[in-house]
């Protein structure tokens, strides 16, 4: 199984068919783990900062990932990426059930292909 180094994989994906990522691991400070179900591709994201914000207020990182974790225990399906921008080398999340905007700034994409 081949393993790319580059964020232009996940852009692909979120290019072409955006609600087919969904998230399956959140293991932070660290890892995040998002599957493609439309290419089959795994991509794994090293998370250096991750912030979090509820409806206009500003990004902030205290107890984001804490809440990162708690939705993606509780209702995962309603975890959505919602933008990834491979100039700043981040990523974000919106939870629908929960109306929390979270943003991670990524010091490594890999994608696993099967």
């Amino acid at each position: 199984m081949p393993i790319f180094k580059s964020p232009a994989f996940i852009q692909q994906c979120f290019a072409v068919h955006p609600l087919s990522l969904s998230v399956k691991m959140v293991d932070l400070p660290e890892k995040v783990g998002i599957f493609c179900e439309n290419c089959n591709m795994r991509h794994r994201l090293q998370v250096t900062t991750c912030q979090s914000q509820i409806g206009e207020e500003p990004f902030t990182d205290v107890g984001a990932a804490h809440s990162l974790k708690q939705c993606m225990a509780d209702h995962a399906v309603d975890l959505r990426v919602s933008q990834i921008s491979p100039q700043s080398d981040s990523v974000q999340f919106r939870c629908r059930l929960c109306r929390r905007a979270y943003h991670m700034d990524v010091s490594l994409f890999e994608t696993h292909q099967k």
